[in-house]
């Protein structure tokens, strides 16, 4: 969804830096999440049904452990792009985890309340 000039709605989209698919494809238990890693970047890749509904309930489960700390420790920052200089990135750590997840939570509830498909972008 966007706006009049072709923007996207902040609400369905997340970005997904490099640093943060290699921690989410890393945990086990979540083969949805681990399946980011398979992802071509270059490429559009769709979302189907199945799939969305799999990944629901691993962002829930995926939230309910982080907020515990029952997982890895995130990346402390992500979107270095093959640096190690933080002003280029953001600060991820705990909040950015559950913040990344709030919001993938809310996109996938639009995509399927709202009958929209859900698609991985290249970030061009």
């Amino acid at each position: 969804m966007a706006d009049e000039e072709g923007t996207p709605l902040q609400e369905t989209f997340v970005i997904l830096d490099d640093e943060l698919v290699g921690y989410l494809s890393g945990l086990t238990g979540f083969p949805v999440f681990q399946g980011l890693r398979g992802l071509d970047p270059a490429e559009e890749t769709w979302i189907d049904a199945e799939v969305r509904g799999m990944w629901e309930r691993e962002v829930a489960e995926l939230a309910a452990r982080a907020r515990q700390r029952e997982i890895p420790e995130p990346p402390e920052w992500v979107g270095l792009e093959g640096t190690d200089d933080i002003r280029l990135g953001e600060e991820l750590g705990w909040r950015g985890l559950l913040d990344f997840l709030q919001r993938l939570e809310h996109l996938l509830h639009l995509s399927r309340t709202m009958g929209m498909e859900l698609w991985a972008l290249p970030n061009d």
